[in-house]
């Protein structure tokens, strides 16, 4: 039976699924915890490119002293997709341990995925962005 409260249009609510923006990394990814338990299993499927096709790569969910992480499968994604040193990415749970990501280059320009990385560089002043200068923080 559908609720008609406030909000509701007489159907079932749909979960939304978390999304978090993270500093990219080569070896393994620092997710948070919350992330991990909204995976909910030892691996992950993170959608991502694969010679102009789309791929599911497996990815270890694991955590160690420091927190949550992906490890085992990342760096192969991480190749793959020629992420660049300071970009930074926005993961989405899809649900069942499915995971969407985009990319952001040194100036918070989307770039899409599986396309070559520029040359790794800092970038010159006169691209600076207010966005560079953020950090993330957690409540």
């Amino acid at each position: 039976m559908a609720s008609s409260g406030p909000g509701k249009q007489g159907t079932a609510t749909a979960k939304k699924h978390l999304r978090v923006l993270l500093p990219f990394s080569r070896e393994a990814l620092r997710i948070p915890d919350e992330l991990a338990g909204e995976i909910g299993a030892a691996e992950a499927l993170v959608v991502g490119p694969a010679g102009g096709k789309v791929k599911f790569w497996s990815v270890e969910v694991g955590k160690d002293g420091d927190g949550a992480f992906l490890g085992r499968g990342w760096p192969e994604f991480a190749e793959a997709c020629g992420v660049g040193t300071g970009w930074l990415l926005v993961l989405r749970h899809r649900g069942r341990g499915v995971l969407s990501a985009k990319a952001f280059d040194a100036t918070c320009c989307f770039r899409e995925l599986g396309a070559p990385a520029p040359p790794a560089k800092d970038p010159p002043i006169s691209h600076w962005s207010p966005c560079m200068s953020q950090k993330l923080i957690r409540g």
